[in-house]
């Protein structure tokens, strides 16, 4: 994205010297001689950052001030004071100014506040775009509040959800753990018309073999040592409702087969029991496992397989749908910073490089542990690097530079550069940037040691 400056002051040099400085930085500029013009530009739009005189015949740089403040608020504005002002200069800023630079000016001091107040802004943008995205999200459905994403695959998934609530069908769900299967089962019976009734869970893997049976068809009084009263089981709970039955691969040959009944006739028995129990149930389930080959290991009944497998949903990992991070990292921003009484803007970019180049194992599970965890231990505004958990830190792609010893300053400073306009491709923007330099800067220094430099830049891309 290439920014738009600009810059008031009454005094031509300064005006046509800065534009001239930051045009070379690759910004757009647009120049203003006087404070009335310079609102003039502001409102006619497109301008992303304002560096203005505080000094100047007709309106001053503070009146410039209230008025960004007031009509276009978000827009950084950058004050420049001579010494005798620096009061002045103090009390625009707590009146909204981003900063204040003393006159004459230091032009790299200046590029990196520029730099600095226009990532601020472009993060809060992002903010609020990612807060109108998620609220549009949820108001178009509210059965898929809990389904964060607008990738093609989340698309076409709650598109199957959909037609599948509708119907009775048993409904298969697969995916790794920590995938969202439970979200995705919920959606289904929400969208369902047994939606007023509550969906009982049941997982599977929680529990024992023996547990389990009782838990999923309850027992009569006396079934077993310390069966001291009638217990209901989950299916009979949940008659005329939705059971979601989650790691179904886990379970026993012989609970399978009481499934397998259910799912068939619609029937069962308590354990200890000989009355028959009728019910109407809607089956959900789902597993990390490939049911196939547990078939194929005798571990799981083909017959059930194929009972619940009428419609099949499959949750891809947090890896293969990269395009969903920002949504739901700004999602669980939002409720840990709620939750932990924090105002945290969001993350910088080597932060978010090493978030998107993580493979997220755990999933969205892993995901949300690792938002709350930068929360809990960032002390600023906004999550870096050293906030995140180490093994996800590890991934911000950066690489270390080997300097021998012996190397005079000169010599590792050239190193320094070198190596790193190498790993840029030759974007000297984003180097300067990485080295806290301005380019013009930059492209003094590999003059000076005779580099040539390439017609051709790699277009930045962000992080």
């Amino acid at each position: 994205m290439k920014f738009t400056l600009l810059i008031i002051d009454d005094e031509k040099n300064i005006r046509d010297g800065l534009a001239a400085n930051f045009e070379l930085e690759d910004y757009n500029v647009k120049t203003a001689a006087s404070g009335e013009e310079g609102i003039e530009l502001i409102s006619k739009g497109d301008i992303d950052l304002v560096i203005t005189d505080l000094r100047m015949n007709g309106i001053s740089g503070e009146e410039v001030l209230k008025h960004v403040a007031t009509v276009t608020p978000g827009i950084p504005v950058i004050i420049l004071t001579g010494h005798g002002s620096i009061d002045a200069a103090v009390d625009a800023m707590r009146h909204g100014a981003y900063d204040f630079l003393t006159k004459p000016l230091n032009l790299d001091q200046l590029g990196m506040v520029v730099k600095r107040a226009l990532e601020s802004r472009e993060m809060k943008l992002e903010h609020q775009e990612l807060k109108k995205e998620l609220k549009k999200s949820v108001e178009s459905n509210a059965a898929f509040k809990n389904m964060i994403g607008k990738s093609p695959v989340m698309q076409k998934i709650q598109e199957t959800i959909k037609k599948a609530a509708s119907s009775k069908a048993s409904v298969l769900i697969t995916g790794e753990s920590g995938v969202g299967k439970e979200v995705v089962a919920r959606a289904v019976h929400e969208l369902s018309a047994r939606h007023d009734k509550t969906m009982i869970d049941v997982h599977c893997a929680a529990l024992s073999e023996t547990l389990l049976e009782s838990e999923l068809f309850g027992h009569e009084k006396g079934a077993f040592t310390g069966a001291d009263h009638l217990q209901k089981g989950r299916f009979e709970r949940a008659h005329g409702s939705t059971i979601f039955l989650d790691e179904i691969g886990e379970i026993n040959q012989s609970t399978q087969i009481k499934i397998l009944r259910v799912l068939a006739e619609k029937k069962f028995e308590r354990v200890g029991g000989e009355q028959t129990i009728n019910v109407d149930v809607r089956v959900v389930a789902a597993t990390n496992k490939n049911l196939e080959e547990e078939i194929k290991k005798g571990n799981f009944r083909e017959d059930l397989y194929y009972r619940l497998n009428v419609i099949h949903i499959h949750v891809p990992p947090l890896r293969e749908r990269k395009s969903d991070l920002p949504l739901l990292i700004s999602s669980f921003l939002a409720a840990f910073n709620e939750e932990n009484g924090k105002k945290i803007k969001g993350f910088d970019n080597k932060a978010k490089s090493a978030m998107n180049r993580y493979d997220w194992p755990g999933n969205i599970r892993e995901l949300r542990n690792c938002v709350e965890s930068a929360v809990v231990m960032c002390g600023g505004d906004e999550i870096t690097l050293d906030d995140l958990p180490p093994n996800i830190a590890m991934n911000s792609g950066d690489e270390n530079i080997q300097i021998p010893f012996g190397t005079t300053l000169d010599e590792a400073e050239r190193i320094v550069i070198e190596q790193n306009l190498a790993a840029n491709k030759n974007n000297k923007t984003k180097t300067a940037e990485i080295l806290g330099i301005g380019r013009k800067t930059l492209q003094r220094k590999l003059a000076e040691w005779g580099i040539e430099e390439k017609e051709t830049e790699v277009q930045e891309t962000e992080a």
